[in-house]
């Protein structure tokens, strides 16, 4: 999609508008579509979902800031109100719809930055001190599980294995 017909399109439409930004051969996208298309559908006439390919819009990309696919933008009112890179929880997208339908402006879910900062300097400050002073191996263990507490919901790995183990507890 042009730059110019997609920032015009995005003030004209009457309804909030979520954009995901895919590419054919990105995993992660096709984990993302059928959240997508359900949602797309649940929320027809209330909240208009545009799919564009990324490989095809290069330059609607780097206009839009966009470094990292899957990227879903969330347009209210013309302007963009949220950003998510990467996969999301399926409760995390219906959130978005949701807020975007009622014409309220989404809520991120998960950690705050500041939330974020403070686990990861506590946990550094933990394992640091177990591994310079010589301290029980229990505390290093400690430091690190509050170290990987910060980023624990950015890991693909740690969505994969959790996933996995939701799977096989719900059967």
């Amino acid at each position: 999609m042009e730059i110019q017909t997609f920032f015009e399109k995005i003030k004209q439409n009457p309804r909030p508008v979520v954009v995901d930004l895919w590419a054919p051969w990105c995993g992660p996208c096709k984990v993302v579509k059928p959240t997508m298309e359900k949602l797309a559908s649940e929320y027809g006439g209330r909240v208009d979902v545009w799919q564009i390919n990324a490989d095809e819009s290069q330059d609607l990309l780097r206009e839009l800031k966009v470094y990292g696919i899957p990227t879903i933008l969330g347009y209210q009112n013309g302007l963009e109100v949220i950003r998510y890179v990467g996969v999301k929880p399926k409760n995390e997208m219906q959130s978005l719809f949701e807020s975007l339908s009622l014409g309220e402006v989404p809520k991120r879910v998960g950690l705050s930055s500041w939330d974020r900062l403070l686990r990861l300097a506590a946990g550094t400050f933990v394992a640091a001190a177990a591994w310079n002073n010589d301290l029980h191996w229990s505390v290093l263990l400690m430091g690190s599980i509050l170290l990987f507490s910060a980023v624990y919901d950015r890991c693909p790995i740690w969505k994969a294995i959790t996933t996995q183990l939701k799977k096989l507890t719900h059967n």
